[in-house]
């Protein structure tokens, strides 16, 4: 028979729980102006580069990488929903095969002045249903932001229904 010690302290401790760090509250930032400098992580960079040209910031961004990313990103992709929704409600669109490129110009009012097509669909009638029925004289939900560029450009890609 083997004899085992005894011991002072029992072999397992219960942890006390740790108390959560303070956190800095993230501060907003103007999301009109651009990220400051090159896309970086706020991380020390180590180990081999890549093709990508990512570099190290430590201390960046709260938002991470510099809050790279389109200015314009959430008007565009709002635009591309309501677009999306007004060729699913016209009937020649609604059950068209197409990809195509699509260039608008929206007014301070958000409605569609201009419409042009990057490239056909193949279909002379689709292409003026698309730019006469369902895109010209669309109203968005929100005008654009003012400093935005136009025409402001976006791909429409659909299938036909099965």
């Amino acid at each position: 028979m083997i004899e085992q010690q005894r011991m002072d302290q029992p072999e397992f401790q219960e942890e006390k729980p740790l108390d959560d760090p303070v956190r800095e509250s993230i501060k907003d930032t103007k999301t009109d102006e651009p990220p400051p400098g090159p896309l970086a992580l706020d991380a020390k960079a180590t180990g081999p580069g890549d093709g990508f040209g990512l570099g190290s910031k430590p201390g960046g961004s709260p938002y991470g990488g510099g809050g790279g990313g389109s200015r314009f990103g959430r008007y565009t992709s709002m635009a591309q929903t309501q677009i999306e929704s007004a060729l699913r409600a016209n009937r020649r669109t609604r059950k068209a095969a197409m990809r195509v490129g699509i260039r608008l110009w929206i007014d301070g009012s958000g409605r569609v002045t201009q419409v042009a097509l990057a490239s056909s669909t193949g279909d002379a009638e689709l292409d003026a249903a698309i730019r006469n029925e369902v895109l010209g004289g669309l109203v968005l939900r929100e005008p654009p932001p003012k400093d935005m560029p136009m025409p402001m450009v976006t791909r429409v890609i659909a299938r036909r229904p099965g």
